[in-house]
């Protein structure tokens, strides 16, 4: 009667050994994957890789700063001569044509700056004065704006107070000559010329500068 007993306990004893070892087979492995996850994890705080700094002394230069270093010797390289540089522009100027009634000279090239002595000389072949008016900048349309209001300035030489005039000389009867000096700060066209009653329509020319 003690026979199967003790094949019943035999048998219990080896499912608990069997149930012991698969438990800890399985908490292995669960172990195991909870370890990864944790490291796998905490590799991200893990500080990131740097560039290998520059030795002791050395500072860092950007790639770019060498083409932006380059760029104010190309731009000087293009600038204009200073005015200082530029040799005095001497130009005369005398009445012209079968009536005298127009300049020899229609067209003055200058540069930027530049000092300009201009004499009129006033060989006109009858006794007919005349003068030279240089309006400002962008002013030929109003040579006869100017010209107009100086027409009752007989004592003023025909000449007009005019924020459009920069020089001029006097009016000048035949015979006789003024210079006068100066300068055109920007490019563009600049007007001459005569404000005596009814000249400047044929009397002008134009002073481009550049």
């Amino acid at each position: 009667m003690s026979a199967p007993s003790s094949s019943s306990e035999k048998s219990s004893s080896i499912w608990s050994v069997l149930n012991v070892i698969i438990g800890s087979a399985i908490g292995g492995i669960v172990l195991l994957w909870v370890l990864a996850f944790v490291f796998d994890g905490l590799g991200s705080l893990r500080p990131k890789p740097v560039a290998d700094a520059p030795p002791a002394g050395e500072a860092a230069t950007p790639a770019a700063a060498a083409p932006a270093a380059a760029a104010p010797a190309a731009a000087a390289t293009t600038a204009a001569a200073p005015a200082s540089d530029l040799p005095v522009l001497e130009v005369t100027l005398k009445p012209d044509g079968p009536t005298g009634m127009a300049y020899d000279v229609k067209v003055i090239s200058a540069k930027v700056g530049q000092k300009i002595k201009l004499t009129f000389n006033n060989t006109h072949p009858l006794p007919l004065p005349h003068n030279v008016v240089v309006g400002k900048l962008g002013t030929k349309d109003k040579m006869s704006e100017i010209a107009t209001a100086g027409m009752t300035l007989p004592d003023k030489g025909f000449i007009p107070d005019s924020p459009n005039i920069l020089t001029h000389t006097k009016l000048l009867q035949t015979g006789t000559s003024e210079t006068i000096e100066f300068s055109l700060p920007a490019a563009g066209e600049y007007p001459y010329f005569c404000t005596f009653p009814g000249h400047f329509m044929l009397m002008n020319g134009t002073i481009t500068v550049q």
